[in-house]
């Protein structure tokens, strides 16, 4: 893996790196098994940084996502035509 700009150099070395068994470990952020000599990836973090300061801005993406509007297709659109005509002629008895 690339380590340029990362100064962890190490799988071992990151603070999502979880030891399983003897010989490896365990990568939390890619959640793959790891060994721990490996050169540390891009998305390495040292062990002791703060935990809420995030590397990515995944939160605010997920938080856009959900203010977006769907999308509705042609049929989609006319079965909900169809629920409101129904509606209303249940209402108007």
């Amino acid at each position: 893996m690339n380590t340029s700009g990362n100064s962890v150099p190490a799988c071992r070395l990151c603070q999502h790196y979880n030891p399983e068994g003897r010989r490896g470990g365990f990568c939390g952020k890619l959640d793959v098994p790891v060994s721990p000599a490996w050169e540390a990836c891009s998305l390495a973090v040292h062990p002791f940084e703060s935990s809420w300061q995030s590397n990515n801005d995944f939160n605010s993406l997920l938080n856009e996502s959900f203010h977006k509007p769907l999308p509705i297709t042609n049929e989609e659109s006319l079965e909900l035509q169809e629920i409101d005509m129904r509606s209303l002629s249940f209402s108007e008895y």
